[in-house]
């Protein structure tokens, strides 16, 4: 067969290998550094301006993802970055610390590199007290000025170099994910499990901090308890949430309460005052339980079931924004689009810093024609985080408005996702395309069959069907006289190869190929 036709791929990933050695290149040359908490001499294959970038990088949309910052009372986010701010300012490394409290019912607690550190509203309301606490909040910071995340990228990236350097790689695997690892680093790094060793270290320096800010260590070692407690009792939502990253033992109670009597004794405790701060938080506590069970109620179609719970937790807790997001949901799914839109407009109103009420918003909107207003919220969830969803809605409004080479690059962004929004941004992507550039979407190539007449091979190189597919074809004989003619391939699937016979013979001269039209894409 001779090729006559090249084509882009439709959506192009991965970062070129080259990019691989250059990392490791210069993590080689980076060499041994001191760990800044324990004194020790390690191998570091990180910078600290990767740290601060990642870090930086990573931590809004992490915390969006999981459910945003809880606004409802500010002096809970106030007081939690007050107690950090004591730890931080006695740690032993020197980071931009940020501490947000993030919005979720499920008891967690995680650090980015480069200081950024969140505690889920679940677990503050299961402490006891401010020195509980600060031993959750000097935990993490260790976590962090240790370089315990960036230690679990590093390793990933020695065993990846091992690879290579045993020759067990072959020579067409990506490591594009490897090369780039800020890219995509926030999820997997708050999600990792830190080693026993990672675990010890915090627990052990953060005490150290605590004891230094004032606090009195034996709350590391009642939290440790409490945790235990709760793990005995298989308390389902801490299973999944700080025992997957930090699991307790009795072995860690009893090293905390060994460590803890090498240090100064007393100090702060803050029973009360955390009471006091907390008090609205653990108030509403029912109302959270309430809103949790209306999102399964949600889940399951139960909506008359989700619809009174939700009104139950707005009636104990009205300036939460996440109940009016999910009654929003509810009047969507009863049809009721305006009774949803107020529902997300007041969702806005309440905390106008989280993506998911501005998204549905944008996408209600849009269906109902006000597209100023889609466009407006649209994009602002954007700016918090990046969905599917959002960018779709915009390239169908793109589309609409003629704007085809901006809807095709939306397309192309949400398509990125493999969801139910992911999928239908693909299927129009290739339907724009196919009348855009529909020689983009499937390879030509030819050759003389047995008979001595052309044949041609066509490949769908689209994940999505393509239907009426106009095939042109033109010889060009000794002369350079052309004649023209057309075949018409009924459809091809994704990734189908097929071969037709045109009937028609080339004698000396030459074939040239292309694509005319393909009438419709079907999938998705």
């Amino acid at each position: 067969m001779k090729n006559s036709r090249s084509i882009k791929h439709l959506v192009t990933t991965g970062i070129p290998k080259l990019a691989l050695s250059t990392f490791l290149l210069a993590a080689v040359l980076s060499g041994c550094a001191t760990n800044p908490v324990t004194g020790k001499s390690e191998i570091s294959l990180v910078s600290e301006s990767w740290e601060l970038k990642t870090g930086a990088q990573n931590y809004l949309p992490a915390r969006q993802s999981q459910g945003g910052d809880y606004v409802a009372d500010p002096q809970v986010q106030a007081y939690v970055q007050e107690v950090g701010n004591k730890l931080a300012a006695v740690s032993d490394r020197d980071l931009p610390y940020e501490f947000a409290v993030i919005n979720n019912s499920v008891p967690n607690a995680w650090a980015m590199p480069g200081g950024k550190i969140a505690i889920n509203r679940g677990l503050l309301t299961e402490l006891g007290s401010e020195a509980e606490l600060a031993a959750v909040l000097g935990h993490e910071i260790v976590h962090a000025a240790a370089k315990h995340s960036a230690q679990a990228v590093q390793r990933g990236v020695m065993l990846q170099a091992a690879v290579l350097a045993t020759g067990i790689a072959t020579k067409d695997s990506d490591y594009g994910q490897v090369a780039a690892i800020g890219a995509g680093a926030g999820a997997a790094l708050i999600n990792s499990k830190y080693g026993r060793d990672d675990e010890r270290e915090s627990d052990v320096y953060g005490m150290n901090y605590m004891s230094r800010a004032g606090y009195n260590p034996q709350g590391a070692v009642e939290l440790q308890q409490t945790f235990v407690a709760l793990k005995d009792g298989k308390a389902a939502n801490f299973l999944e949430g700080l025992f997957a990253s930090h699991p307790p033992s009795q072995e860690r109670v009893a090293t905390n309460r060994q460590h803890a009597a090498t240090l100064p004794s007393g100090g702060i405790e803050g029973r009360q005052r955390y009471e006091q701060m907390m008090a609205r938080l653990i108030d509403s506590k029912p109302a959270y339980e309430a809103y949790d069970e209306a999102r399964q109620a949600v889940a399951d179609n139960r909506l008359k079931a989700a619809r009174r719970l939700v009104q139950q937790a707005i009636d104990s807790e009205p300036r939460e924004g996440h109940f009016y997001a999910l009654l929003g949901d509810i009047e969507a799914d009863e049809d009721d689009l305006n009774a949803a839109d107020r529902a997300y407009d007041q969702a806005v109103n309440l905390n106008p810093n989280f993506f998911y009420p501005l998204m549905r918003s944008g996408v209600i909107n849009e269906r109902q024609g006000r597209i100023a207003k889609a466009k407006r919220r649209l994009n602002r969830s954007l700016e918090l985080l990046e969905t599917a969803e959002a960018y779709n809605t915009l390239g169908a409004i793109a589309e609409r408005e003629g704007n085809l080479q901006q809807a095709e690059e939306l397309y192309a962004r949400a398509a990125q996702d493999s969801g139910a929004a992911g999928q239908t941004a693909l299927t129009s992507l290739v339907s724009l395309r196919s009348k855009s550039n529909p020689a983009a979407l499937v390879s030509l190539r030819w050759g003389i069959g047995a008979d001595g007449k052309v044949l041609i091979e066509a490949t769908n190189k689209t994940p999505r069907t393509l239907m009426g597919i106009d095939l042109q074809i033109r010889l060009v004989d000794a002369q350079g006289i052309s004649r023209n003619y057309n075949q018409r391939l009924v459809g091809l699937s994704p990734g189908q190869v097929t071969q037709v016979s045109t009937g028609l013979r080339p004698g000396s001269g030459q074939v040239q190929l292309g694509i005319a039209s393909i009438e419709t894409v079907q999938g998705g």
